[in-house]
This record gives C-alpha cells, structure tokens and sequence, in this order.
C-alpha cells in the first residue's frame, strides 16, 4: 500500500459511512483494518502493511507493559472493514467514541496519505494539531534533515573505509 499520500476533506453520513477520495481508493484492497492510532486519530492498513505491525509488536514480546497497551488498541480495538463498490466503508461506532469530539456536531475528517496508512483525524482536532505543527515544522524539518544527513555521511565513510582498507576495514589491497 506503499505510494498513500494527500490531504482529503470528508463528511461522515448519518449511517458512520465515509467516502474514500478516488486518489486513496485505486490504491486500497476492498477490505482494510481500522484501529485507533496517534494523537487521538484512526490508523487505516491493507492486510500486508497490518501484519507487518503485527509481527513488530509480537516481536516485542508481552512484559513491557507499553508494549501490552499498545497490542490492546491495536489489536483488541481494531476492525476489518470493507469497502464498497462505491469507495464507501462504515466507521465501527466503538472505534468512533473518543474520536470524534461530538458525535452530532462534528461529522467532518481529514484524511492524510501517510505513505504505508490512511490516518484519519477529527476535523475539529485537526485544525487545532494543524496549527501547533506549523509552528513546530521548522524545528522538526531541521532535525529530520541533520538525522538524513548524518546517515548519508556515515555511509559514506563506510563505503570509502571499504574501498581503502576492504570489506573488513582491517587490512590494504596489496
């Protein structure tokens, strides 16, 4: 499901029915898992990008008390839902209490291509995470770029390590 990207406005029909954007639909499978996700969104995933979660999670064994409530949301509140001929899938009503704000009122939601997932924000609470980010983005584009840039350094050295001194690094071509 690699290749998601985009921002889509959306309304929630009286039945919790969402019309996926075409430009989401062509790349989803007609049945997806929904589970809550970060800053009090839903996360959306194809079957292939689920069981990569899965195993991470699994991998992380069940001790570590973050690691068990992070499998009881992930897990335990998701659903698999399906999508209709139409680009439609209804919203499980349990995974909808604590998301949206009001349940009448705020029926609107943003949808975000996150290159591997859907997210799915309250429209309400993105406008207020929209404008906190935009102050935060320079800040945190500078640190994602110097951790990019580190990485491209470090592999850079070691690759000339290789090429001076070969593959173990220990002793010169003769």
């Amino acid at each position: 499901m690699a290749g998601l990207v985009g921002y889509f406005e959306r309304t929630l029909d009286e039945k919790n029915r969402l019309v996926l954007p075409p430009e989401l639909r062509r790349r989803l499978d007609s049945q997806v898992f929904i589970s809550r996700w970060y800053d009090n969104s839903l996360g959306l995933f194809d079957e292939e990008e689920y069981s990569t979660l899965a195993e991470a999670l699994n991998g992380q064994g069940s001790h570590n008390p973050e690691v068990r409530r992070a499998r009881r949301e992930i897990f335990g509140g998701a659903s698999l839902v399906a999508i209709d001929n139409q680009g439609r899938m209804t919203l499980p009503e349990r995974l909808l209490d604590g998301f949206l704000l009001h349940k009448e009122k705020d029926r609107d939601l943003v949808l975000l291509g996150d290159w591997n997932k859907v997210i799915l924000h309250s429209g309400m609470r993105y406008k207020d995470m929209e404008t906190r980010d935009r102050v935060e983005l320079d800040e945190a584009l500078s640190s994602v770029e110097q951790g990019a840039m580190a990485q491209s350094r470090k592999d850079s050295l070691r690759e000339k390590i290789e090429e001076d001194f070969g593959e173990q690094g220990r002793e010169r071509p003769v």
